[in-house]
């Protein structure tokens, strides 16, 4: 699923039109990343948490070639998934 199928379906399950499910969406979206580019954790009870982790320098490998990288320090986007989430994605 991407993003206009998931506005397709909130725009079904809603009776909203389209355009205003892909609004909603978008907006959705824009407000997860600016928080995440806070270093604020979102927390959705039954969902799961989405946080950033700060990530230190660090020397790679290529596992090809075996050539070294350096992999600058920085932070990462996680996803966390509740226990509720990971027990319905286990269900099938």
């Amino acid at each position: 699923m991407n993003k206009t199928d998931f506005a397709e379906e909130l725009s079904k399950r809603t009776a909203i039109p389209r355009s205003k499910a892909m609004e909603i969406t978008n907006t959705t979206l824009d407000i997860l990343t600016e928080a995440m580019a806070r270093k604020e954790k979102i927390q959705f009870i039954g969902f799961g948490n989405f946080e950033t982790k700060y990530s230190p320098q660090r020397i790679a490998r290529n596992p090809q070639t075996g050539e070294e990288a350096e992999i600058p320090a920085g932070y990462k986007p996680v996803f966390k998934a509740s226990k509720v989430l990971r027990s319905k994605v286990n269900e099938g």
